[in-house]
């Protein structure tokens, strides 16, 4: 997909000293030279449907052995994505790691994964797919969590944009849909 070649890409990357790299916990410099990665990564694009996708991570790192000759698959550390809809909504989601993948148009974050979004949905999913090029979030792999209604589970979930050129999104449950009703 050429949707990640249109992303503006913002890169901030932090001087590492090399002498002070061994006493930093979890760094190994050895593994450092090997695969070299971005020290901070941010990631903006807007979908082909309207929505602004950012996507920040605290490393990133390159799959392959040289950047430029061919599609992208980066590989994601504790990446955080943000999506905002033109109605002024939002959803928001963090896991511990991802992998972009330009030739399938599609970030794959690995769980938990935690998704949030401006109308009080905090759940938990085992797996979240996003698609670059449109509005579409699914995730797998079991939800749980709070709903503005009580707490909810789920074997899955899909996000995608509704509602025209001033739009939002749509949430959608499936599979075993259980809510637990709280009332005020």
């Amino acid at each position: 997909s050429a949707r990640v070649l249109l992303m503006t890409v913002f890169l901030v990357s932090r001087s590492v000293d090399p002498t002070r790299a061994p006493g930093v916990a979890g760094l190994d410099p050895e593994q450092m030279t090997r695969e070299p990665r971005i020290a901070t990564a941010r990631f903006a694009s807007v979908t082909d449907d309207g929505t602004a996708l950012t996507i920040s991570a605290g490393s990133v790192r390159s799959q392959s052995a040289a950047v430029g000759t061919g599609p992208l698959q980066l590989n994601f550390t504790d990446p955080e994505g943000l999506l905002r809809f033109p109605d002024a909504s939002s959803a928001s989601f963090d896991a511990a790691t991802a992998i972009l993948d330009e030739t399938a148009g599609v970030l794959t974050a690995q769980g938990p994964v935690m998704l949030e979004n401006s109308d009080g949905y905090v759940l938990e999913l085992g797996a979240l797919t996003a698609m670059l090029d449109q509005t579409r979030l699914t995730g797998t792999g079991g939800v749980d969590g709070l709903a503005p209604a009580g707490t909810i589970r789920a074997d899955a979930l899909e996000l995608t944009r509704s509602g025209g050129p001033q739009g939002g999104y749509r949430l959608a449950f499936t599979g075993n849909v259980r809510l637990l009703y709280t009332p005020e």
